[in-house]
């Protein structure tokens, strides 16, 4: 998937991809020194860590004002189940001083009654009922769902779904050795918790990243990590991509329905910097104990 941000993006940004032995994706540059006296954070998450379509990701911004070297282990469509079989990943990561996770989709790594992740990113492969056999995309395969099975028992499988999803991130942040911090980053805040007999929009749990985590999901993930930071707001999300060889605005077809055109698709360089800026003093207080 770094791989496919490059070719489709490479205009927009410089990624200085990398490789690490072991490592089976390609990384966010630009590469550091594994071994050296500063101490060292490293990042796992989905495309916000990234940093797609951005030339300054958090995770570079928080390591120069920490003075720190970063290894970026962002990758597209990941959740917590694809780095809990990435172990070259999680040594790299316990020999770094600390660690930042981003809170990332629960439809991404999905394993539930209906729904296998093969690959612990966003695709899903239906295992059993009317759809049996079908891959989609995450976000595409609950709606499909939603379409074919009585009401209360879809949001049951929404919060297999969720409770699965926690189970993984704790799993990861137990794989963790080093300290750690979770960070919550996007467009709107975690969604709202509701009543157990209410049941949510579909367009709520599957419209922005980070797609079906609540309030309370942050809240007992965050227990298992050193510190949590939480970071939302709307700025810059309506901000143009610009191609950084002629300077004009530019957008990116990537179906015949969906055409980017702003910094709306994921997190926008202004949330990056908002959220090297709160995650300084939890990460900065680590390294410096440490």
């Amino acid at each position: 998937m770094t791989l496919n941000y490059f070719f489709e993006s490479g205009h927009i940004a410089e990624y200085d991809l990398y490789t690490l032995p072991g490592v089976s994706f390609t990384l966010r540059g630009p590469q550091w020194p594994l071994h050296a006296s500063t101490p060292s954070i490293s990042f796992l998450g989905a495309a916000q860590a990234f940093g797609v379509f951005c030339k300054y990701p958090y995770a570079n911004l928080l390591g120069d004002m920490c003075s720190a070297r970063v290894v970026n282990f962002g990758r597209g469509g990941a959740g917590a189940g694809f780095y809990l079989d990435q172990p070259a990943v999680l040594d790299y990561v316990n020999n770094t001083t600390c660690c930042v996770v981003q809170v990332m989709s629960a439809r991404s790594s999905i394993e539930n009654s209906y729904m296998t992740s093969p690959y612990g990113l966003a695709g899903v492969k239906f295992k059993k009922g009317p759809l049996e056999g079908r891959s989609f995309m995450g976000h595409i395969a609950f709606p499909k769902l939603h379409e074919v099975l009585p009401a209360d028992e879809f949001y049951e499988i929404v919060e297999e779904t969720r409770a699965g999803y926690i189970e993984q991130m704790i799993r990861l942040a137990e794989r963790i050795k080093v300290p750690k911090v979770l960070l919550y980053v996007g467009r709107n805040p975690p969604l709202t918790d509701l009543p157990a007999d209410t049941q949510p929009k579909l367009g709520d749990l599957f419209g922005i990243h980070p797609h079906m985590v609540t309030g309370a999901m942050v809240e007992k993930i965050g227990r298992h990590f050193d510190a949590t930071v939480v970071v939302y707001g709307p700025e810059g999300f309506d901000k143009p991509l610009v191609n950084r060889f002629t300077g004009q605005t530019v957008s990116i077809k990537r179906s015949e329905t969906y055409t980017v055109k702003n910094h709306d698709a994921y997190i926008s360089p202004v949330m990056h910097v908002r959220a090297a800026q709160k995650l300084y003093d939890p990460v900065n207080q680590i390294l410096t104990l440490r």
